[in-house]
This record gives structure tokens, C-alpha cells and sequence, in this order.
């Protein structure tokens, strides 16, 4: 238990008592001795007080703001943060209370941008969804983002509404490939896509395509990349990404196609005259997609966006190659070998080829 002894005119001394055991300290207010030995008998109880007026009187748009001004400039992301800040600062809880928002709020508010109440059997969203399942787990990444470090700067305990059943299930990763079979001109889909931006009214976007192909780049990665970090006369031509998804540099090499394909757009003059100049003429990977979409029709090309050419390259360097998982990690820019499981598929004829009686096999024991 706790007592609380005056001690002199300005000195209050409180004192806690467990199991034999006490502490002790001297403050110069009554209130305050009050509160050390309060805090202190809840943490030796498992019933320490916590003093929630601060996020009760926090709203949501105003944590938002906050953590708006203390996001990394640096960072790759920033911007995207920045953008589903904005959406919950303007969103129907803009003026709740961070302690008045439960997961049950965001299912409702879920299920309506979703409009999963008309989705079809196994589909996730319906046709009238404001927006796709991949982004309402994007806006409810930054929202915990938010509850979490909110809390630790102000030393608040908060329970974040981002639980368990909050986020929705995603469907499966997007498996669009590049056709290689042949139309009645001869041509496949690859050669009918870059043929197709040529006609585009952004001459870069045909050599921007096959460098996607060539190098699994991100369309954020290639917007951010500046001809300093391009080295197409080096023994072994690369390019270093600096700016990338998950904030980790990585040097991607450059096969012979991809280095034609930045000459294409290089411009005239020195390394030191244009180092700092962008590759690409766009401010923002979703320039690239724009002129993607702009060039490509659904009626010739159908379903295919910008990103399937990233799943197209990582296919191919499976398929074409014998580079290792980890060493296909190095180019693609992926964190974990599981992300990468979804293409080993692609050599499943390769596996066969070790295994006893096969080809590989057979080689090893003839030698």
C-alpha cells in the first residue's frame, strides 16, 4: 500500500509498500507524490493507471497532421504516406476521438468502400467499390502506422482498431504474361506492345518497356532513377536504385538489350553535365503507368498493365537462367525467398532434369 508524509513546508515524501519491500521518493507537490505511488502500485499490481486524456482529446485528422510533419522526406514512400493521410483526414472519422474508433467501425466503413454486400461468391470486392482491396490494406497499414507511433512519441496507451479480420483478404497475385504466340503477321505480344509504343506521343515509352523487361524494375524505381546512377560503359554495365519499395539500395546489372535501350534515350553530353537529370521525363512512377495505359488498349492488349511486365522479367530470369533464388532477390529487389515461390514452378523441368536418370544427373555420373 502507499502512504504520503509531508516533509517541511514544500517536500512530500511518498512511500510504497509490497511484500516486505518499499520504495520511496520525495516531491514537492502532494499531487505529484499521488501519482508516482499510484503509478507505481498499478505496475507492481498489474493495474497501472494510465492517463488517456491526451487521446481522448486527439482526433484522428490531428494525429494524421502530426505524423505528416514527422515523416522521413527521404524515404521512397513518403509520398504515398502522404496521400492516405490525406484520405483519413478527410475521411467520416476525421473528427473522432484515436480512443472512439473500434475494428467494428472500419468493417463497416471496409464493406462499403468494398461494396463486398454485392460482391459474387468468392470475390472480394463488388461492382460498385470506390476502390480495390489492395488499397484499403494500404490506407489500413498507414492508419496502425499511425495509432503506433502516435502513441510511443506521447507515451499514451492506445489500442489500435487495426486487428485481426480489420484488413481484407487479398486475391491472388496478378499471373499476366507477355503471349508468346505468334498472330497471323507473325508477331507476338511482345513485339506487338513495343510496336504499339512506339506510336505512343511519349518516345521514351518503348525503351522504357524493354528496360522493365530487362531489369524488373518498378515503375517508381525507373520515374526516380537519374543518369548519374547509370553506368553503360562500366566492364559490366549496372544501374543503382537508390530510391526503392522498401528503402533498400540494390545495383541491378544490365544485359545487352536493357543497355541499348537507355543509349536509346541518353542525351547528349558528359556524366557531370546531365548526371543529375532524370532517365525518364516523369516526376512519379504512375507517369509511367499513365503512358502505359495511354498507348496500350484493353481491346489489343487485354488486361495487361505495367506491373505484369515486372512479373514477366522475374518469369523470364527464372525460366532463361541459371541464376540462383537469392541472386534473382539481388535484381528483383525482393526482401524474402517466400515471395519468389509463386515462380519456381518455372523450373520445374530443370528439377526433374536432377533427379536420378535425369539429364543433369546422368552428366555428373558419366564424368
Amino acid at each position: 500500500m502507499a502512504t504520503i508524509d509531508k516533509r517541511g513546508d514544500y517536500q512530500w515524501r511518498a512511500r510504497v509498500r509490497r511484500n516486505g519491500k518499499s520504495e520511496t521518493k520525495t516531491f514537492e507537490s502532494y499531487e505529484a507524490a499521488q501519482r508516482w505511488a499510484l503509478e507505481l502500485e498499478g505496475k507492481l499490481v498489474g493495474d497501472e493507471y494510465q492517463d488517456r486524456r491526451q487521446a481522448r482529446a486527439t482526433t484522428l485528422a490531428q494525429a494524421c497532421a502530426w505524423m505528416a510533419e514527422h515523416l522521413d522526406r527521404r524515404q521512397a514512400d513518403t509520398k504515398n504516406k502522404v496521400s492516405k493521410l490525406n484520405y483519413w483526414q478527410g475521411s467520416e472519422f476525421a473528427d473522432w476521438s484515436l480512443v472512439s474508433l473500434r475494428p467494428a467501425d472500419l468493417i463497416r466503413w471496409r464493406r462499403r468502400v468494398l461494396d463486398e454486400d454485392g460482391a459474387d461468391d468468392g470475390e472480394v470486392a463488388g461492382p460498385e467499390a470506390e476502390v480495390g482491396p489492395q488499397t484499403v490494406v494500404h490506407r489500413l497499414n498507414v492508419l496502425a502506422q499511425i495509432y503506433q507511433r502516435w502513441s510511443l512519441a506521447h507515451d499514451q496507451t492506445l489500442n489500435c482498431p487495426v486487428t485481426k479480420g480489420v484488413r481484407p483478404s487479398l486475391p491472388g497475385g496478378r499471373d499476366r504474361r507477355l503471349d508468346p504466340h505468334h498472330d497471323e503477321d507473325g508477331h507476338d505480344e511482345e513485339v506487338r506492345l513495343l510496336a504499339a509504343a512506339a506510336k505512343s506521343s511519349r518516345p521514351w515509352l518503348q525503351a522504357a518497356i524493354v528496360i522493365a523487361l530487362e531489369t524488373c524494375m518498378r515503375q517508381a524505381e525507373l520515374a526516380g532513377l537519374a543518369w548519374d546512377r547509370v553506368r553503360l560503359d562500366a566492364a559490366y554495365p549496372y544501374a543503382d536504385l537508390l530510391r526503392t519499395k522498401n528503402d533498400r539500395p540494390r545495383r541491378v546489372p544490365l544485359s545487352a538489350r536493357a543497355v541499348e535501350a537507355f543509349a536509346s534515350l541518353r542525351p547528349d553530353g558528359t556524366i557531370a553535365a546531365i548526371g543529375k537529370r532524370p532517365v525518364l521525363p516523369v516526376e512519379t512512377g504512375r507517369g509511367v503507368a499513365h503512358a502505359f495505359r495511354d498507348a496500350v488498349s484493353d481491346a489489343e492488349f487485354p488486361n495487361l498493365r505495367w506491373h505484369d511486365l515486372r512479373h514477366e522479367a522475374i518469369s523470364r530470369l527464372f525460366e532463361n537462367t541459371d541464376l540462383r533464388d537469392h541472386e534473382i532477390m539481388a535484381i528483383s529487389g525482393h526482401l524474402r525467398p517466400e515471395m519468389l515461390a509463386r515462380y519456381t514452378h518455372l523450373r520445374g523441368d530443370r528439377l526433374g532434369a536432377r533427379l536420378p536418370g535425369g539429364r543433369l544427373h546422368r552428366k555428373s555420373g558419366e564424368s
